[in-house]
């Protein structure tokens, strides 16, 4: 029993040793602080109540409720007034230490008005920041819009600049009578088959065409009259090759068939094919019947080539055929004399 009595009257002492030290060093801390910092620490020391004097803790009291009035902090001076009542209430001679009841009268008065300022304050600062939360998402929005409607015009703009330029390109390798391709198109449809050929020596040949006295035409019937014939051939030559075969206009009454993976004997046969369609197609302009055949000239594309000797060659074959009378088809041969 004497060993717990003595262990409890130990600990209190350290206790109250480990609190006179705290006391120190918040009493030291004093010097160092201002402002709300040190009306803080005063606060702290007027509430050590196992350590100080009454007399101590309510000039502490004091000097943190000036303080605290001097900065407007009304919830430190709310705490500071609730000790304060606390500590009167332990003194025996409470009237020699408590405020007068005017004196908590005015000071009530002061935190309320602090209380209201502080709230009204805060309202401003809240509608403020409100305001300028709508002003901000309104400008956003507006920057947004402009970005939009310019982006939709550029993109409408660009959508019909590239339409235009399509159009334009397409314009530039359609021939404008016979709506077929043209040299540069047909060049270009060429040069990509000889590719073709290079990957997987898939051959493919090229015929040359041109219509028998056709200036003939022409010079008896009128210009409209030979108009109405290049477009009527053109749509028998068409009709009468596979899908994948192309046909343009080489220049005037000239034309060239590119014919896919086709030999030299596919291309005679093809030739022949439409050249028979062609002899056999009653041209009638004006209810009159107008002659009209074609020579041809082939050739194939193979090793050693290029485009445009194949492409001699091939006008070498026509002018052979043109040589040898007229609507026929012949193909070229080693030889064979270049005609110009």
């Amino acid at each position: 029993m004497r060993k717990v009595v003595f262990i409890l009257f130990l600990s209190c002492f350290l206790f109250n040793l480990s609190a006179v030290d705290s006391v120190k060093q918040l009493r030291t801390s004093l010097h160092k602080l201002k402002g709300i910092e040190k009306a803080n620490i005063l606060y702290k020391l007027a509430s050590k109540s196992d350590s100080l004097e009454i007399t101590e803790k309510i000039e502490y009291c004091a000097q943190a409720k000036e303080i605290a009035l001097n900065f407007d902090n009304n919830e430190l001076l709310f705490d500071i007034l609730s000790l304060e009542s606390k500590i009167f209430i332990e003194t025996k001679n409470i009237e020699k230490y408590s405020l007068t009841m005017e004196e908590y009268i005015e000071l009530y008065k002061k935190i309320t008005r602090l209380e209201t300022i502080s709230y009204e304050k805060q309202v401003s600062k809240q509608i403020k920041i409100r305001n300028s939360f709508i002003i901000g998402f309104l400008i956003i929005l507006n920057i947004a819009f402009i970005v939009f409607a310019r982006y939709r015009i550029k993109t409408g703009d660009q959508i019909k600049l590239e339409r235009a330029n399509k159009q334009l390109d397409e314009l530039s390798r359609i021939d404008p009578l016979t709506s077929i391709s043209n040299r540069r198109d047909i060049l270009e449809k060429i040069e990509y088959e000889t590719l073709r050929f290079e990957r997987n020596k898939k051959i493919f040949s090229l015929v040359m065409g041109d219509i028998d006295n056709f200036k003939a035409v022409n010079d008896n019937y009128g210009h409209e009259c030979g108009d109405y014939v290049l477009k009527e051939l053109v749509a028998t030559i068409i009709s009468s090759l596979r899908k994948q075969d192309i046909v343009a206009r080489w220049g005037g009454e000239e034309f060239i068939l590119l014919l896919p993976e086709t030999d030299l004997e596919g291309g005679r046969i093809a030739a022949e094919k439409v050249r028979s369609n062609i002899n056999q197609n009653k041209f009638i302009y004006n209810k009159k019947r107008i002659p009209i055949t074609i020579t041809f000239g082939v050739t194939e594309y193979s090793n050693g080539k290029d485009v445009n000797g194949c492409i001699k060659e091939a006008d070498s074959a026509l002018y052979k055929g043109k040589n040898k009378g007229r609507n026929r088809v012949e193909i070229f041969k080693a030889e064979d004399i270049l005609i110009g």
